[in-house]
């Protein structure tokens, strides 16, 4: 009889519980049944069929490719459920601007603390200065040496957003000098490019239990000309008009996370957004209730983007703690606030209380299946060493380098943290169950 031959690539399909002849593998299955596939997958032979499957096979009734299909699609079950799990690490946004390695050793092994996964991730809100290419902190608002990505891969960050409207605080040069020196550190990133199919497009990082796909954006307060064109080097811009995404912006971005999703066991997609119901500098300034809450428009997107591919939504750019929504097993944390947070201190409207304080989350996928979310509770010094400048946001002095770190929050501090996030998260029918100084999302079925 012949075998018409089928073709399987998808990642589920791993070479678990198989053993090797000549330039064949065994697959062992249940029930003392086994199929030999060569090294594309192709089912080349099913053997130990049970009784009745032969009787079947020789009267015609059951084509022996059928048999292959069932006992792949019976492997794939079985292999996604033994799929290692994958702890992947969230934070907030990371406005460095120094080497903090240098500045504040003592901080390391605090920092270092709170990341640890397989995936650890922030957005890096500034942009590398080189000033051996002659360039100037003069030239540009936050600028960051080298050191600073640096700093972060010695914490333990491995995949990094670079779309923000601080992307391009050194035009087309400081995005050509971030993404060398990511790429120099081999850092996982998205978000800004060359071109924007670059830009647009997904970075991938591979790790030794999958690999995981970013595709990043930001919409609101991306100055002009620092989008990214076919001809022009710049960020991934989601451009918003009248509480709609642009429709070629969205289509682009849409693209990329299917695109992703193919290639990828799992794809987060990063969103630094700055556009709200009210006006961002009123809504800080006033603190007016809408920069707690997404806006309409941005529950709307992130459910397309969750239905084109994405396994975890993560936005920044308000920057304060919002609620989280699992939307089909999917979560989406609508925003993380910040991390490290070295902000000039001539920023006002930056300066409330809550904004230094946030959460580092940590998600544990087995295959594609989301299995848990928990916190930790975090805070910032506002307060560096030495003496703030509060006339030139330029300044880059011992004042800047030493503020904003991040430390574990605890006691008192630590409760109204988790009980901010259970209230922002409730609208969403999201429980957060805070446990002493930690919490974890409770699930339901409806998930």
């Amino acid at each position: 009889m012949a075998l018409r031959r089928r073709t399987f690539d998808s990642p589920d399909e791993r070479l678990l519980n198989s053993s090797f002849h000549g330039n064949q593998r065994t697959f062992d299955l249940p029930q003392r049944d086994y199929a030999v596939y060569d090294f594309g997958y192709n089912c080349l032979e099913v053997s130990s069929v049970p009784d009745w499957r032969r009787t079947q096979m020789r009267n015609g009734r059951l084509p022996m490719a059928a048999v292959c299909l069932v006992i792949v699609f019976t492997m794939r079950g079985m292999l996604r459920a033994q799929s290692p799990p994958l702890s992947i690490t969230l934070t907030g946004q990371s406005m460095i601007r120094s080497d903090i390695r240098a500045h504040v050793p003592s901080a390391v092994p605090i920092i270092t603390s709170l990341l640890k996964g397989d995936v650890v991730f922030t957005n890096f809100e500034t942009t590398i200065i080189d000033e051996k290419k002659g360039q100037s902190r003069k030239d540009g608002r936050f600028l960051s040496p080298p050191e600073a990505l640096e700093s972060l891969k010695t914490f333990g960050f491995n995949l990094l957003s670079l779309a923000n409207n601080h992307a391009f605080d050194l035009k087309v040069p400081g995005i050509q000098n971030t993404i060398e020196q990511v790429s120099r550190l081999n850092l996982g990133h998205a978000g800004t490019g060359n071109t924007i199919d670059e830009a647009a497009g997904p970075g991938y990082l591979k790790t030794p239990k999958g690999t995981i796909a970013l595709v990043a954006m930001a919409s609101g307060r991306v100055v002009e000309g620092g989008s990214a064109t076919a001809t022009r080097a710049g960020v991934n811009e989601l451009r918003v008009e009248g509480n709609k995404p642009n429709e070629e912006d969205s289509r682009h971005i849409l693209q990329s996370i299917r695109e992703a999703s193919k290639k990828a066991d799992l794809v987060i997609v990063s969103q630094h957004n700055h556009v709200f119901d009210k006006p961002f500098e009123t809504m800080m300034l006033e603190e007016l209730p809408e920069r707690l809450v997404p806006p309409d428009w941005v529950k709307k997107w992130t459910h397309a983007e969750v239905d084109a591919g994405a396994d975890i939504i993560v936005m920044h750019g308000a920057p304060l703690l919002h609620g989280i929504e699992i939307y089909h097993g999917r979560p989406i944390f609508y925003d993380l606030g910040n991390f490290i947070f070295q902000v000039p201190p001539t920023q006002i409207l930056l300066d409330e209380p809550i904004i230094w304080e946030s959460v580092v989350a940590y998600v544990d996928f087995q295959g594609k299946n989301l299995r848990s979310i928990k916190f930790r509770p975090i805070a910032q010094n506002k307060i560096g060493q030495g003496q703030a400048d509060f006339q030139d946001e330029r300044t880059n002095n011992l004042f800047l380098q030493t503020r904003g770190l991040p430390t574990p929050a605890t006691g008192e501090q630590a409760h109204y943290i988790l009980e901010r996030l259970a209230n922002l998260s409730r609208p969403f029918g999201t429980t957060v169950v805070a446990k002493g100084d930690t919490a974890e999302i409770k699930f339901t079925g409806n998930r």
